[in-house]
């Protein structure tokens, strides 16, 4: 919704009300994804992964608010070359969390307020018409700001959580979904877990290994199990299912409607709470809220 900066008093991001051209996915980086690339040959720094030295937009690094490095290819068998187009001779400095959380307050106050009263809205409207919001879980960044939204929406016994399993996930999202499922039982909140009755090999013999023309992951390792499980167990037919999709996440995304229906299921609601929203939006909510991290973003991941 709004347009970032790189500030260079806290070494973190600054909203602002200009005008967004193109969002490149802004990232907080930690020291693990600095050891991996090889950056300790050339900075010094503490090996503590509470806070971020800096900031990543894909291969260019951004250290309170200057351009300090870059990448250059690199693949699964060969480091990427690293361009240090400034010389840190002092041990790094983390980014300063509190204060920039300060400067931004805010335009998050008015994102998040806009948000969830979006959401109240939406179930408002369709309450009594349809058998179960269902918060689709993921373990992500988004899906789990998405969740802390619809908690601040909605009473605790009105939605579930369920976490589509493709039984490919990483260890670090595995820990993030335990993580989350304990919160929400201690809170009330149904949360459930569904996977296909084919197992992760049986699925990549069958139909090859997933890739992003070969799409049938989604479809045959979430939505499926998912939607037979609010209709087995919940007796479920009329369902609005709200995501953490987002339009800068790619071409496509950006041509979603924030609300439709049967574009994904036949007969189901699709509602998109955080459509508008950009990456540095997402990782700000989360400090602020003091959210559940996906360690998998601190050895470089951005999804």
């Amino acid at each position: 919704m709004y347009n970032y900066a790189y500030d260079q008093k806290t070494g973190g991001v600054l909203l602002n009300t200009t005008p967004m051209q193109f969002s490149k996915e802004p990232r907080p980086v930690y020291y693990k994804e600095l050891d991996l690339l090889g950056f300790d040959r050339y900075w010094k720094y503490e090996k503590q992964d509470a806070l971020p030295y800096m900031w990543a937009e894909a291969n260019k690094y951004y250290y309170f608010g200057r351009l300090v490095a870059q990448t250059k290819g690199g693949n699964l068998y060969s480091a990427p070359e690293i361009e240090i187009k400034e010389d840190l001779s002092e041990p790094l400095k983390p980014v300063d969390i509190n204060t920039m959380l300060e400067a931004n307050a805010d335009f998050l106050q008015v994102l998040e307020q806009e948000t969830v009263k979006k959401i109240y809205d939406v179930w408002k409207r369709h309450k009594g018409k349809i058998d179960v919001f269902h918060v689709a879980f993921s373990g992500g960044k988004d899906s789990i700001v998405l969740l802390d939204l619809v908690k601040k929406a909605l009473p605790k016994d009105e939605f579930v959580v369920v976490f589509g399993d493709t039984q490919m996930e990483f260890p670090d999202t595995y820990n993030v979904v335990d993580e989350v499922e304990a919160q929400c039982k201690a809170e009330g909140i149904r949360f459930y877990r569904a996977k296909s009755h084919m197992d992760a090999k049986e699925s990549w013999s069958t139909f090859g290994p997933p890739s992003r023309r070969i799409r049938w992951c989604c479809s045959v390792l979430k939505t499926a199990p998912v939607m037979k499980l609010l209709q087995n167990e919940l007796g479920a037919k009329r369902i609005v299912m709200l995501t953490g999709v987002r339009a800068e996440e790619s071409l496509q995304r950006s041509e979603y409607e924030e609300f439709s229906v049967g574009k994904k299921v036949s007969g189901q609601y699709s509602f998109h709470p955080i459509l508008d929203w950009n990456t540095p939006e997402i990782y700000l909510h989360i400090y602020n809220n003091e959210l559940v991290f996906n360690e998998a973003y601190k050895s470089g991941f951005n999804r």
